[in-house]
């Protein structure tokens, strides 16, 4: 049987809806493939960057821990130096007005602390500095007083200690004693303050 000649119009139009871009793929399949990619790739590009952030916060490359540990090295050594109040719980001043340890001949370095005093309480007041304690953990012993000091006064006392040469001091011991107002008995503070590093000075 032979085709009439409507029959090969229609098979050449049929022909030509299906091959008519190059590689023989049809309009509608070109079409869906751009849409497919139109569509795909915004979100593959989403997804990627959300797992970058999810890496980051949660990843276990070590960068959070090194800002940590960079951190803790920054934080501010503790202790009290020159101006601090050594007791800063009492209504009383005894503040640190120097710091002095000087590197001499022999084996031997004089340390000494000047704090001034001033009794703003409405009681009798007396301050004390005792041992002096090294970081290799030696004691160093001694003893200063301003002695009983009336309301209003002020005094200004230095302890001196001789430590071993290169050694550092890291704190000091302090007594402060609150006379009552009638026969009660006395109040005694005892603290271990810790020191700041003080700088050596030449003889």
């Amino acid at each position: 049987m032979t085709d009439t000649p409507d029959d090969a119009t229609n098979a050449a139009e049929t022909a030509g809806d299906g091959d008519d871009t190059p590689g023989g793929l049809s309009k509608r399949t070109l079409i869906r493939l751009l849409v497919g990619f139109g569509i795909g790739i915004p979100i593959l590009i989403e997804g990627i960057t959300f797992l970058g952030l999810l890496d980051q916060q949660f990843g276990g490359d070590g960068e959070g821990d090194a800002d940590t540990e960079a951190t803790a090295t920054e934080t501010p050594t503790p202790g009290v130096s020159v101006g601090d109040d050594l007791l800063p719980e009492t209504d009383r001043s005894e503040t640190l007005a120097s710091a002095v340890l000087r590197e001499v001949g022999g084996d031997r370095w004089p340390l000494t602390l000047t704090v001034k005093v001033t009794n703003s309480g409405d009681t009798d007041y007396e301050f004390q500095l005792l041992s002096l304690h090294l970081d290799d953990g030696r004691t160093v012993s001694g003893r200063t007083s301003t002695d009983r000091l009336a309301p209003g006064e002020r005094r200004a006392i230095t302890g001196e200690w001789a430590i071993p040469a290169g050694s550092t001091p890291r704190a000091v011991e302090v007594v402060a004693l609150v006379y009552p107002g009638d026969d009660g008995a006395v109040e005694t503070i005892e603290r271990r303050v810790e020191l700041k590093n003080i700088p050596v000075r030449g003889g």
